[in-house]
């Protein structure tokens, strides 16, 4: 049996967005520490990342939408098809019109990375799992993000 009390809809909800909004809050908290360009950019990408956009916090925004105007359009009630062709452009612009100004917001913000090793800020410069700790434990998911120039990167893999 079951003892713990079920909480009315409005409540679960409330629950669902104030742990939604302690996630939003250390995205944001992730890129405003510091006055380095990397963080900032990182946390972009983990609203949406061009690279994977169904990994990305805009990707389950647009996810929640669709599976709620799907499951609106199985109730069937007559008078919901305009709420619908509303929805299914929310969940457009949620992941894509978004999506798209965020991708060239960080094409304008990737040459200002300076490489963690080198110091230097030049192009091709790259927020990347770090290779040394990626080599020596692959398994591992949670190797630390830094901005590395190619040259060291690989400088970086190549000494593990």
């Amino acid at each position: 049996m079951n003892s713990t009390p079920k909480m009315t809809q409005e409540q679960e909800l409330a629950a669902a967005v104030a742990i939604v909004r302690v996630g939003l809050d250390r995205i944001r908290d992730a890129a405003t520490r510091t006055e380095d360009v990397a963080p900032h950019i990182a946390s972009l990408r983990a609203l949406y990342d061009h690279r994977d956009p169904e990994a990305g916090v805009l990707a389950a925004i647009a996810d929640v939408i669709g599976t709620i105007t799907v499951s609106l359009t199985e109730v069937g009630h007559t008078d919901s098809e305009s709420a619908v062709e509303l929805l299914d452009e929310a969940q457009a612009y949620a992941q894509d019109s978004t999506g798209d100004r965020i991708y060239r917001a960080l094409e304008k913000l990737a040459p200002l990375l300076v490489c963690k090793e080198c110091g230097q800020q030049k192009d091709g410069v790259k927020v990347m799992p770090d290779p040394f700790t990626e080599n020596l434990d692959p398994d591992r998911d949670d190797h630390e993000l830094m901005p590395l120039c190619a040259d060291c990167a690989t400088a970086r893999f190549e000494e593990s």
